[in-house]
C-alpha cells in the first residue's frame, strides 16, 4: 500500500505541475516578471524552521507539530505551525521544499499573491483537521504542496483550453480522490485546494462571460 501511495503522490504533482504550466496564457499580463512573494517567503520561513529542527532544535518538531491530543486541549495554533517542521527527516523536507519552490511559483502566478495565501491557509488547516483522523501525528509542508499542486489541476480542468492542460490535470485530481478513499492525509489536502480554486476559477469564469455578453 506505501507503494502504491507513494506513486500516486508523484504522478498527482507530476501531474498537476504539467497542468499548472500550461496555464500560462491565462495569467494576469506582468505576472511572469512579478516575484512570487509569498512562495519565496512561506520557503523561507519553512527553510530556516526544518534546518534547526533537524539540526540543533529537535524540539521545535514536538513543539510545533499536529498532535491531535494537544489541539484537542486547546492548541488549535498547531494546525498552522505544523507547516514548517517536517516528519519526514532529510529527504522529506527537500522533496517538500521542492515541490513548494515548482508549484507554488506556478499557483502564485495563475492566482496572485492574495488567492495564493489563501488557498494555502485553507488546504493547511482543512488537511490538518482530516489529518486529526487519518495520521493525527505529524508535520510537514506537503498538506500545501498538494493543496496547491490539485487548485492549479482543478483550474485547468475549468480554465484550460487544450487537451495538454486536462488531460493532465483529470490525472491529478483523479489521484487526489483515490488518495481520499485511501485514507491519506494528503488526498484531503488535495481535494480542498481543489474545491477552494475550483470555485476561485469558476468565479473567474463567470467574469469572464459577463465580460464578452
Amino acid at each position: 500500500m506505501d507503494i502504491v501511495r507513494s506513486v500516486l503522490y508523484i504522478v498527482l504533482l507530476v501531474t498537476a505541475g504539467v497542468a499548472g504550466a500550461s496555464l500560462r496564457g491565462t495569467w494576469e499580463p506582468g505576472a511572469a516578471r512579478r516575484p512570487p512573494v509569498a512562495t519565496m517567503a512561506t520557503f523561507a520561513v519553512v527553510a530556516v524552521f526544518s534546518l534547526l529542527q533537524l539540526t540543533v532544535a529537535p524540539g521545535l518538531f514536538e513543539a510545533l507539530r499536529r498532535d491531535r491530543a494537544a489541539i484537542a486541549d486547546g492548541q488549535v495554533w498547531r494546525l498552522v505551525t505544523s507547516v514548517v517542521v517536517q516528519d519526514g527527516g532529510w529527504p522529506g523536507t527537500i522533496s517538500n521544499l521542492v515541490a513548494l519552490a515548482v508549484l507554488g511559483t506556478l499557483a502564485e502566478r495563475l492566482w496572485g499573491t492574495g488567492r495564493w495565501l489563501g488557498i494555502a491557509l485553507a488546504v493547511q488547516v482543512l488537511g490538518g483537521l482530516w489529518g486529526l483522523v487519518a495520521q493525527p501525528v505529524g508535520a510537514g509542508t506537503s498538506l500545501v504542496d498538494f493543496g496547491l499542486g490539485a487548485s492549479l489541476a482543478a483550474a485547468a480542468v475549468l480554465l484550460g483550453t487544450e487537451p495538454r492542460s486536462r488531460g493532465p490535470a483529470a490525472v491529478s485530481l483523479a489521484c487526489a480522490v483515490a488518495l481520499l478513499v485511501l485514507g491519506d492525509i494528503h488526498g484531503g489536502a488535495a481535494v480542498a485546494g481543489a474545491a477552494v480554486a475550483g470555485a476561485a476559477a469558476g468565479a473567474a469564469l463567470a467574469i469572464r462571460r459577463r465580460e464578452r455578453a
